[in-house]
């Protein structure tokens, strides 16, 4: 079923709610999905916010993995691509976190698929309690249960050994969500980092959902991940319309770093919450970030709020 949600604000960003709002009011095509080149056989599915979030396709010797399946309805057009690229079935998924525009098409595949994901975002979907967002658990209740991840992990797993399609999953810990997962393309020295590095903005955090985000640790499991994983130059993020760069993640680190050791401080020093939003200022060298004030979702508010509740 169409999801037709208004998302508080508390919860998501704006741009999120204009991704929902309306679209069985208004019958107009899906935004189009773009397609970035990798190397030979592997490539990202993006079109910035508007599509859910970027996927990537392995053509594998097995089949084809994706990684992430965007919005609910973007299965047939994903499809649709894959045929322009291959004509290997569609045999595993991959899933970077536990919210719907990154999985809201996981049921439109055959459950034949093979799907894999971090036990906490299968822990999440196997609820019955179910928030309506951004958690799409309801997809998964009743026969649609068959739709779970068989395959799970807790810190690290890889698949595809000691091949040319070796893919290898990693966990380092708490940060968008409690299961946030990287996934590195080996041979290709690319990796996908879900939404812990969604583009060149604040991330969003989601703490208020059951979902175990923490601004606290956020920047902790980024340099978890960059002293920990080798080889990779090339950087599928969450939502930005372009392939970014290990170098690109490296700042990105600093950028939340800065933003959270400038809000210590403040707490330190007895300033308000209120008073450290508006003592933080963005150094001259992220100036190609975003770094808004007021509102909540993607801003200096939300994490310099959630640092302060000590979430």
């Amino acid at each position: 079923m169409r999801r037709l949600y208004l998302l508080p604000l508390t919860l998501f960003a704006l741009v999120l709610v204009v991704w929902t709002a309306g679209v069985d009011a208004v019958q107009e095509p899906h935004p189009s999905i773009e397609v970035h080149r990798i190397t030979d056989t592997l490539y990202m599915l993006g079109s910035g916010m508007e599509t859910g979030g970027n996927i990537a396709v392995l053509i594998a010797e097995s089949g084809v993995v994706l990684v992430d399946t965007k919005l609910e309805g973007y299965g047939p057009d994903i499809l649709d691509h894959l045929r322009r690229l291959t004509d290997k079935p569609v045999t595993m998924i991959i899933n970077t976190h536990v919210h719907y525009d990154h999985s809201g098409a996981n049921t439109e595949f055959p459950d034949t698929v093979q799907f894999v994901a971090h036990e906490n975002i299968r822990r999440h979907w196997a609820r019955t309690d179910c928030q309506p967002i951004p958690t799409n658990c309801d997809d998964f209740q009743g026969e649609n249960r068959k739709y779970l991840p068989k395959t799970t992990f807790s810190d690290r797993l890889s698949l595809f050994a000691g091949t040319p399609d070796q893919i290898d999953l990693y966990y380092f810990g708490r940060g968008h969500t409690d299961g946030d997962t990287f996934v590195v393309f080996k041979e290709a020295r690319a990796m996908h980092v879900g939404d812990m590095f969604l583009g060149k903005t604040l991330p969003f955090i989601d703490a208020e959902n059951g979902n175990g985000g923490s601004a606290i640790e956020f920047g902790r499991t980024l340099t978890k991940v960059i002293d920990s994983v080798p080889n990779v130059d090339t950087i599928i993020n969450g939502h930005w319309n372009t392939l970014l760069t290990w170098d690109d993640l490296v700042d990105y680190r600093g950028f939340y770093t800065d933003l959270y050791t400038q809000t210590r401080r403040s707490l330190d020093a007895g300033l308000s919450a209120e008073e450290a939003i508006a003592a933080y200022e963005k150094p001259a060298r992220y100036s190609e970030y975003s770094a808004n004030k007021g509102g909540a979702g993607f801003t200096v508010d939300a994490i310099v709020n959630y640092i302060y509740r000590g979430i």
